[in-house]
């Protein structure tokens, strides 16, 4: 089914004025043809979420060869509720927000884990939210551009400090290639950040341990192991 999204301009009894906002489709719309129309409540799934999901849908469509749009959105929906053991299925037109918010972040990991390639339209739509920073950080992918990422700090952790043996709880860190860690040391970090929307992730204990950070072995009274 043809997507289309946008936002009611006029309202006139029961005639609704809506500016198309993002459709590749429009060809589908003609004047006189049946059209549905899904409000958004702010209870169930927004309209922001589906433009999200839809994205990512496509590139998976595109990336594993199905083209057909319907098929890849049942196959990653059953792929959810079996990861999730969420029994039910659930509708993209009327789920809740946490629901569609646990398939967006779902979707970012998968698209992630399988090496899927996003069009710079689809980064848009997912960067800087919905888990997409952390899930970076786990699989080693630049949160700017998707390539292969190391760990850079937000703060400095200062010149001539041992990275390997330094406390890295409640620093704030990033996954960046080398291209984007260059460029947040030439235009300084917060003008970084505020060009690509994104704040970094702060590390916890179980972060620490999960990446390798720094002395994460102390929290479990494990020598700390130097090359």
């Amino acid at each position: 089914m043809p997507e289309a999204f946008g936002k009611v301009l006029r309202i006139n009894g029961n005639i609704v004025t809506i500016q198309v906002l993002k459709s590749d489709r429009m060809s589908y719309l003609t004047t006189g043809s049946d059209a549905g129309l899904i409000y958004d409540d702010g209870r169930h799934i927004s309209m922001v979420q589906r433009r999200k999901i839809f994205a990512m849908l496509h590139e998976i469509d595109e990336y594993f060869g199905n083209y057909l749009l319907g098929l890849t959105e049942y196959q990653m929906k059953q792929r959810f509720c079996s990861t999730t053991q969420t029994f039910d299925d659930f509708s993209l037109s009327n789920c809740s927000k946490s629901l569609a918010t646990g398939f967006i972040e779902f979707l970012i990991q998968f698209c992630l884990v399988e090496g899927v390639n996003f069009s710079t339209k689809s980064l848009d739509e997912i960067r800087g939210q919905y888990g997409w920073e952390r899930a970076c950080l786990d699989e080693r992918r630049c949160s700017i551009c998707g390539d292969h990422a190391d760990i850079a700090h937000v703060h400095a952790v200062g010149i001539g400090r041992n990275r390997n043996k330094i406390n890295h709880i409640g620093y704030q860190v990033m996954a960046l290639c080398r291209k984007h860690h260059t460029e947040q040391h030439t235009i300084g970090i917060w003008s970084f950040m505020d060009k690509y929307h994104i704040k970094g992730v702060r590390v916890t204990p179980e972060i620490a341990e999960r990446l390798r950070l720094g002395n994460w072995r102390v929290y479990h009274q494990e020598p700390i192991i130097t090359e």
